[in-house]
């Protein structure tokens, strides 16, 4: 199970774009699955609690990651992570380019908090101040990276095979000057094209991958079955029968017979008049 927990840990740490690395401790490993699944919505509570050394829950693991490839689709989002990126793309920023003075940040000090552990409003807005500093030079740098990519399109236009395309992209262009860097590249492009064919591959056999997740459901269905027929027996076996220390049960249960006989025969009368009542607005009606 351990290695179960350690491979989980690494694809949602991929999924979340986050670094990760074989020395983390198990029990941060498996915390960081715990909330992630959480995050998602993964609802089973048996899996919250597994114990955080990784000593069991092998099978419990397996439904989440099942669970995972299902609803999340899992190995399409690492194949979108991971594509190698040959071409330019940018995203298209639609905010104005000269923002209010009042919305400008500042460099002040923060204020310090207010008595009591109270939020001061000054800190609040030196913090809203500081946001929006820090979103305006992000502005500032995504505009200039935008016109540096138009720059160097406009200067390789024409130099590339795909007429359609027309211009090199920057790992074309870095190509171009570094000749040697087709290795680094070439790697890349080998590894993703392995990943694609396992993809293909795990396609092909994933309805057996899912014929066998239902024989582990079922099989678990029917353990808990019998348990809930363990714990029953328990119980009733460890209890006194209800004659025995309740003398009035007996007529109680009459009662409650009677009563339920009753009820019946008043619905299927309930029901007869209500279809006469029926029948003769019909012909009325008619």
């Amino acid at each position: 199970s351990l290695d179960f927990w350690r491979l989980l840990y690494a694809l949602l740490k991929q999924i979340h774009g986050g670094k990760w690395t074989e020395s983390d401790a198990i029990d941060n490993q498996i915390r960081f699955v715990k909330s992630a699944l959480w995050y998602h919505g993964y609802g089973r509570p048996e899996l919250y609690r597994l114990p955080s050394n990784g000593s069991a829950g092998s099978r419990e693991l397996l439904l989440a990651f099942s669970w995972l490839l299902h609803r999340l689709s899992l190995l399409e989002q690492l194949l979108a992570r991971n594509r190698v990126k040959t071409g330019d793309e940018t995203s298209v920023c639609m905010c104005e380019d000269d923002l209010p003075h009042c919305q400008r940040g500042t460099t002040e000090i923060a204020p310090e908090y207010g008595l009591e552990d109270r939020v001061d409003v000054r800190y609040l807005q030196w913090l809203n101040g500081r946001l929006r500093f820090q979103w305006r030079s992000l502005h500032a740098q995504h505009q200039e990276q935008c016109k540096l990519l138009h720059k160097l399109h406009l200067f390789t236009s024409g130099s590339h095979m795909d007429q359609i395309l027309g211009h090199f992209s920057i790992t074309e262009t870095d190509l171009v000057r570094q000749p040697e860097n087709y290795k680094q590249l070439l790697q890349l492009l080998e590894s993703e094209t392995r990943q694609l064919e396992a993809f293909l591959e795990w396609k092909q056999l994933e309805p057996v991958y899912w014929q066998w997740m239902e024989t582990v459901l079922d099989n678990m269905a029917e353990e808990g079955n019998m348990c809930e027929s363990q714990d029953a027996h328990v119980e009733k076996s460890g209890l006194p029968k209800v004659t025995s220390c309740c003398p009035w049960a007996d007529s109680l249960t009459g009662q409650i017979d009677r009563l339920s006989r009753d009820l019946m025969t008043l619905r299927d009368q309930l029901h007869e008049l209500v279809t006469c009542r029926k029948a003769a607005w019909c012909e009325k009606v008619r």
